[in-house]
């Protein structure tokens, strides 16, 4: 008897161990420093279903900043180390009044993807993916969620609609489950169980750029992991629509921090380019509804 309580409780404080480190976080907060320019008023006159449901207005997320504080960055892990959790959670990216929730989506590479449709009549969702699976659908009422194949390899891209053009999103994808997304306080969490010592964080915003700052990991958990974006970069930030844009802007940023490109670049670059040519050849996709 005195054998077997020995061994449960050396179980269970082995148990406690593995959960303390798995719950260890990173948080932080993203600042925006001056002034932020007014959000840009949507104009959905034209689509009656969807002004309806904006009485006060619908205003562009691009830049969405509140109290000095900064939505919608991504902030990741740089040279993350292997043996993370993986993310095994549906990923949703929903349709509602006329605009994708949420603005900015981050994944793990093979994370299941599910796209909604809370609005009752006709969406596109056309993702502008080169490296992983592209999809280009119609919702035309209500959907509780569509699946799309996983991603298979890291990459940002943009999805847009077809119907409404001033519906955007986009999706960056990761190898690993070191990633967040800053909400509209500007917080956020990254889960995990990183060793201690100095990590480097990734922040990206589509407007103002990718910055890095680096952190310390004490005890698992980071909980001062700050970074600031500045106004000055609002207005010469750049919306990037194409595939070849989107792509061509990663492959920039890789050279312009490493000094050197991936070692797919070559193949992807054409490739990005080459998806270009022949959209402006074909015309474009038009979603269909549902004969349902």
């Amino acid at each position: 008897m005195q054998v077997r309580r020995w061994m449960l409780t050396l179980a269970a404080a082995a148990g406690l161990g593995v959960s303390a480190s798995a719950f260890a976080d990173i948080k932080g907060t993203v600042s925006f420093e001056g002034n932020a320019p007014e959000p840009e008023q949507i104009d959905m006159s034209a689509v009656k279903e969807c002004a309806m449901q904006h009485p006060d207005g619908a205003f562009d997320e691009s830049l969405v900043v509140a109290d000095g504080k900064l939505a919608n960055v991504i902030i990741s892990v740089k040279d993350a180390p292997a043996g993370g959790k993986a993310r095994t959670e549906t990923a949703f990216l929903d349709q509602k009044g006329c605009q994708y929730k949420p603005h900015v989506l981050a994944v793990q590479v093979g994370q299941p993807i599910k796209v909604r449709n809370d609005d009752p009549f006709l969406h596109n969702v056309h993702s502008l993916a080169i490296d992983n699976p592209a999809f280009n659908f119609g919702q035309p009422n209500v959907d509780q969620g569509k699946p799309v194949d996983p991603m298979k390899v890291a990459e940002r891209f943009k999805i847009k609609c077809d119907v409404h053009p001033w519906m955007g999103a986009h999706i960056s994808v990761f190898e690993h489950p070191y990633f967040a997304a800053s909400k509209e306080d500007g917080t956020f969490t990254i889960p995990g169980n990183l060793p201690d010592g100095e990590v480097t964080l990734v922040a990206w915003h589509e407007k103002l750029g990718e910055q890095e700052f680096k952190v310390t990991v004490a005890g698992g958990k980071a909980e001062n992991a700050n970074v600031t974006f500045k106004a000055a970069g609002a207005d010469a930030g750049k919306q990037l629509n194409s595939p070849a844009e989107v792509k061509l802007a990663s492959f920039e940023a890789k050279a312009a921090t490493t000094k050197e490109c991936c070692g797919n670049c070559p193949a992807s670059k054409a490739q990005a380019i080459k998806a270009v040519a022949d959209a402006k050849k074909a015309p474009a996709e038009q979603p269909q509804a549902s004969a349902k």
